[in-house]
């Protein structure tokens, strides 16, 4: 190690702002024009990330195709490779999601430096074990995804989507006991219904007065859980024009759905 490779990797294991010093120095994307590239999160994505570590519970609601996947994928190895010990679970709707959410992390770690990357003991599709203990498991969301797991930190991907809903209701009930002993969440969806596990818990994220009428603390909602919803405007790509053609394409209905 050279003394600039110690410098930065003391400060990528700093437990206030480390995540976000790996996020834009070492972790590169696929970006669909621009190919290989270092991540470089929009300020929405950057307030995920500070969310992402300062709160237990997270649910958030973003448009398609706003990085929220890979914000997630960032700090999820992150979360990994300088906490050791950890069990990471990746659930998705389909199992085509789980194994591109994997496709996403191993990439960022395969092109991270040899002095920034931990070492691995197992190294495949569906999960990736780390020298220090630490694993990410990726697997299709079912009644009993998770159960019987000690689970450091679950991230849910598409959860508005799970089908059918009795699914999602199961997977919630089976999995919210294995986080009761400290263990975080991060929940992120576009909407899809109004009576659904997810919207249940958007919902409860932003009451943020309980029952007799005290705020909550932190900006959580009663459920516990930090709500951050982005509109398709805060993309730094999307304008009114950008809108206009995709009303065109897809219908408002969809739009306003989708977006």
């Amino acid at each position: 190690f050279t003394e600039e490779q110690v410098e930065l990797l003391i400060k990528c294991s700093d437990p206030k702002e480390g995540f976000l010093e790996f996020a834009k120095r070492f972790f590169y994307i696929q970006h669909p024009v621009k190919g290989k590239c270092v991540f470089e999160p929009f300020e929405y994505q950057v307030s995920l990330l500070h969310s992402y570590h300062d709160h237990r519970f997270n649910v958030n609601m973003l448009p398609r195709q706003s990085g929220k996947t890979t914000t997630a994928a960032c700090y999820l190895l992150w979360f990994a490779m300088f906490h050791p010990d950890q069990t990471i679970l990746i659930a998705a709707h389909k199992y085509t999601g789980a194994q591109e959410i994997m496709q996403r992390i191993r990439y960022g770690y395969e092109l991270c430096p040899d002095f920034v990357r931990a070492g691995v003991i197992n190294y495949n599709k569906g999960s990736m074990d780390f020298d220090n203990g630490s694993r990410i498991i990726a697997q299709t969301t079912t009644e009993t995804t998770g159960r019987g797991m000690s689970i450091s930190l679950v991230y849910m991907d598409e959860f508005a989507f799970v089908e059918p809903q009795q699914k999602a209701n199961e997977f919630w009930t089976s999995l919210s006991p294995t986080l009761s002993t400290g263990g975080k969440c991060i929940i992120t969806s576009t909407p899809n219904n109004d009576d659904d596990v997810f919207a249940g818990l958007w919902r409860g994220a932003n009451k943020r007065v309980d029952e007799f009428g005290q705020p909550t603390r932190d900006g959580t909602g009663i459920n516990g859980f930090k709500a951050i919803g982005v509109h398709w405007s805060e993309h730094p790509d999307r304008d009114e024009q950008w809108a206009k053609d995709e009303r065109a394409r897809i219908g408002e209905e969809r739009f306003r759905r989708e977006h």
